[in-house]
């Protein structure tokens, strides 16, 4: 499977669209982008990457990102496929995290509890889309399954940390081995092709 049908397949899990940027990390050489060399997480950084991720994808009867280590595979990615301008936004929103979370409940994102982290970061979804909706953010097709997002207006530069967040905790943790074998329906071998197949409800989503 090459990368843009395994694009297209994670992007059905973000509704058909994608951002730019995380378009042009999967389908670009890495080398034509303007990144920054010089990026690197902390330790405390790294820590609340990780815990975010796996709120979004927790434990339960699955592995969660936690289990297949989506925290480094983020920092990596930002590293070495994502822009400058994105790179910046995602530690902008690592910290703006802590700042809301200093600001409710006097404490840092990860002394909070479960359901205040939960509460903390919904609403940050509900501000992202606010503020994507007010830079005028237009969906642009670009395959079968998948949209691009492109920001138009000087109201945003680059995506927002938290589109950041979860496209990249959705495609570390589907692509992983922990993902791909434990929450999806692995195949190590196809066999025929079948066109349909009877579903049951429970049923896993077959691994890329």
């Amino acid at each position: 499977m090459n990368r843009r049908e395994a694009l297209s397949r994670v992007a059905l899990l973000m509704g058909g669209t994608l951002s730019a940027p995380t378009l042009m990390a999967f389908g670009n050489n890495p080398a034509t982008l303007n990144t920054s060399a010089d990026f690197v997480l902390n330790d405390a950084q790294r820590a609340l990457v990780s815990e975010i991720a796996d709120i979004i994808i927790p434990r339960t009867s699955t592995p969660g990102a936690k289990d297949a280590k989506v925290g480094p595979f983020i920092e990596l990615m930002l590293k070495d496929c994502y822009r400058a301008q994105e790179q910046q936004n995602f530690v902008e929103g690592l910290a703006d995290a802590d700042a809301r979370a200093m600001k409710v409940h006097n404490k840092k994102f990860l002394e909070t509890t479960p359901a205040e982290q939960t509460a903390l970061l919904t609403q940050i979804e509900k501000d992202t889309m606010e503020l994507m909706k007010n830079a005028n953010v237009k969906q642009v097709k670009v395959g079968d399954n998948v949209d691009k997002e492109v920001v138009e207006g000087k109201k945003l530069k680059g995506t927002p940390f938290w589109r950041l967040m979860k496209e990249l905790t959705l495609f570390g943790y589907f692509t992983s081995e922990e993902g791909a074998t434990k929450a999806l329906n692995y195949v190590p071998i196809p066999g025929k092709y079948e066109g349909c197949i009877p579903y049951k409800k429970g049923d896993k989503a077959y691994a890329l």
